[in-house]
Order: structure tokens, then sequence, then C-alpha cells
């Protein structure tokens, strides 16, 4: 019986008494009758997985399914490691990076997006599609596509999410309302944003509401929240081959001066210096901001007041989003791949990923899990739904070379384009080469 079709015993059926237990024989994936040896030619032996940090909340997502998962007895142990230098995924590659070039690289790690083509480029991680393809008892459908793929790089699989976001719009019900705004659509346009944006924007100083934030510069700003607006209009941060720096380049540039207007000329949107430390929040809370573009996480955003929900990012040409992922890996190092795999497919089960929805994961990465844990008929966003299905016409980030330094000097080269101080084409054809050369950067060296 798989991990996925347990309907006589639950796996991880022992949570509910803290102690992990598990009341199964012979329903666990590789699990032998009676509870005994596995069956000759079944993988054996011991699988080592390095989770991301050493919290407590890393350790109450992992500990259950490992002490849960060695008392299956399927001749497959698990020695968990917490990675005493996590945190990040920047610490996570430097990690993996420093025990595979020792010679000690753990079978099994938690890995990020963020990283993931650097380490397959570097070849610390294995290819696991043919175990995918083989293995009856695992469907890759169950989850959804677009995190999947943060981990498919040149045709091959180097990974499995754990959870994902997409980036939605976050409104204030309230303001549309009071302002005679129509709601969002699911059709609707970055000229009915701001058209919404303008109507929304009323008063001055301490008082005033704004129609939109997120979207250039200042608090609550992120920079990939501008990739989105670029991509649906059929640009992108970096050419196909992502050694090249696009982003100064038509139509790309034309989408953030776009952004970058909101705030110089059409005043609808804080700049900068509109809010000091993180005051954005607590007037998203106060009811004074109308939309909050974000990824769909919320709880910066939750202790509002007032009816708040969310909807799509508006569209262009196209629908595109951005989502981000953070999961699993088996390393190339390995010395024992086929009991990884029985791991690692523990670790993508329906069953894991109840657990995790249970211990506080955002967006689990299974399908029917996150309808179940995301979407809930009481607690605001109504429309959750919304951000799953956003999964459908999602992108990840073009990650190459030292995408965190690349970013940052994005990022710093805007600071000016947000303030009216300059244009964006002004500030970016500058950095050019600057930022082309941290493409082409190989991590640890």
């Amino acid at each position: 019986m798989t991990l996925d079709g347990m309907t006589r015993r639950r796996w991880l059926g022992g949570f509910a008494t803290g102690t992990g237990a598990i009341a199964l024989a012979a329903c666990g994936a590789g699990a032998a009758t009676g509870g005994s040896s596995n069956p000759q030619g079944k993988p054996q032996g011991k699988v080592q997985f390095m989770s991301q940090n050493a919290s407590p909340g890393d350790e109450e997502r992992y500990k259950p399914l490992v002490e849960g998962y060695n008392k299956l007895n399927t001749g497959v142990t698990i020695d968990f490691l917490q990675n005493a230098d996590g945190g990040g995924a920047v610490e996570a590659q430097s990690k993996v990076i420093a025990l595979s070039a020792a010679g000690t690289p753990p079978d099994i790690f938690w890995t990020h997006a963020y990283v993931a083509p650097n380490l397959a480029k570097l070849g610390i991680t294995s290819d696991i599609l043919p175990y995918i393809k083989k293995d009856k008892d695992f469907k890759v459908t169950s989850l959804f596509e677009a995190p999947v793929k943060d981990y498919e790089i040149d045709g091959k699989q180097y990974g499995l999410p754990r959870e994902a976001t997409t980036m939605v719009t976050i409104i204030n019900k309230e303001l549309f309302q009071k302002n005679g705004v129509p709601l969002p659509s699911a059709e609707w346009t970055w000229d009915d944003f701001l058209k919404a944006a303008q109507q929304m924007t009323k008063g001055d100083g301490t008082q005033k509401t704004w129609g939109a934030a997120g979207l250039a510069g200042g608090q609550g700003f992120s920079l990939y929240n501008i990739y989105p607006k670029v991509w649906q209009e059929g640009g992108d941060i970096v050419d196909k081959g992502r050694t090249k720096f696009t982003l100064h380049q038509s139509p790309a540039v034309e989408q953030l001066q776009w952004l970058a207007d909101l705030v110089n000329k059409q005043r609808v949107h804080p700049g900068p210096n509109d809010f000091p430390a993180n005051a954005i929040i607590d007037s998203w809370n106060t009811g004074r901001i109308g939309m909050f573009v974000q990824i769909c996480v919320y709880s910066s955003f939750n202790k509002a007041q007032f009816d708040w929900d969310i909807a799509a990012l508006p569209k262009g040409k196209t629908k595109a989003t951005r989502t981000a992922s953070a999961g699993h890996s088996v390393t190339a190092g390995s010395k024992n791949k086929d009991a990884a795999w029985e791991v690692l497919k523990m670790l993508a089960s329906k069953p894991t990923y109840e657990h995790w929805a249970k211990t506080g994961l955002t967006v689990p990465t299974h399908k029917e899990v996150a309808q179940a844990s995301v979407v809930n008929p009481i607690l605001p966003p109504k429309s959750a739904k919304i951000a799953l299905d956003a999964f459908a016409y999602a992108r990840s980030e073009p990650i190459s070379g030292d995408w965190g330094n690349f970013g940052a000097e994005v990022n710093k080269a805007l600071a000016p384009v947000w303030l009216g101080q300059t244009d964006v084409k002004g500030a970016l054809t500058p950095i050019v080469q600057a930022v082309e050369s941290l493409l082409v950067k190989v991590p640890g060296k």
C-alpha cells in the first residue's frame, strides 16, 4: 500500500500522542510483510537527512516523521541531522557544498529554488527523474507543477518541493466599497488596477489613504514583486541562457517605469520615504492602503480590523505571477540513492504534507492538502483558492550564479528610480557588466 493510499491505518497516526509511534506493519512504502526485514532486492540501509536548521520549528516539522518512519522497520532508517549552520538558502547551499567537497555529503537535504540551479550545475544534486518514472507508487502530478519545475533543470529533476508561494493582490474590501470601486474581477488589467488606485488615494499626511503598495520600493517591497509585470509584457530579467542582463531593455524597462510612475507621477503608491520602519503594515492594518501586492503569506496582514481578501494579479498581454519554493534533494554523492529515494518519496507523500500543514506550513505543494489546509471558509482571505489557482500560470525566477548579490545590485540601482531621481534605463544600463559577472559566478569559488 502506498503512502498516499493509506486508508486502513494512517501513516503518522501516532502524532496525536506526541510520540510519533506508528501503528503500521505493512502499509508503508517499501514496508515488509509482517514488519520484519525487507524482501530481497528492496532498498536497505541508513539515509542521512539534513534539514534546514536547528530551530524548534524545524525539529517539530521533521522529527516525528523520522521517528515514525524508522519504526516502520522497512530496512531503511533515517539519520536525522539538523543543519546547525542553516537558516536560509545560501547557508544550506554553502553547507552541502562543503560537505560534498569533504566527501561526507548527506543523502538528502533541505534546499530552495534560489540555489537548486547552482547546485545542479556544480554536480552536487542527483537527478531523480528515473526514480519518478519507474516508481508506480509515486505520482508527481499530485504536486503543483510550477514548484516542481523549480527543481527541473535541462530536462532533469533535482528535487521535490515542500511548500511554495504565488504572488497575489491583497485588497482592502472596505476601502474599495467606501470609494465605490468595483472589486477586482478574474480578468482585471493593470489599467483597472491604476484606476482603482487613483480612486482610493485621498487625503494628506497621517490620514492619507494610498491606493496601492508593494510595487515600487520602500517598506513591503521585494525586488521579485516587479517581475510579473515584466513577464506579462514579454520581457525578462535575463536572457534564455541566464548569462545576459535584460531588465534594462524593452519591453522590461517600460514596465518598470510604469511602476515607478505609480509613485512619482500618479502618486497613488507610497515612495521609499513615505513610511518609516514597518509603519506601512500599521497603515494597512488601520485601513489606509487599498491594494498590496505580495506573496500569499498573510502573517503581516491578518491583524486588520476590516474586511479584506485577495485577488489575482492584474494581467497584461498574458497572465503571469511569480512562484518560489523550498524542498528536498538527493545529493550526487549519496552512497545509497535507492534508499534515499524511498525517504524522499515519504517526504513527498500526502500524509507528510498533512503533518506539515498542521505545524503551520503556509502553502503545502501537495494539491489536495493545500486545498484542505489553505482554503478556509471562516478565516480570511475568503478567496484563498486564488493563490492556489495562480500556480497554473506561475513562473520561477531565472536563477543563475550569485543570484542574491545580483538582486542586491539591481535593487541598489533602482533605489533612485523609486525616488524619482532618474529613469529606469539610466539607472540599470551602467550596472550591466557588474550584474552579468554575478550571473556566471560559481558559488563557493
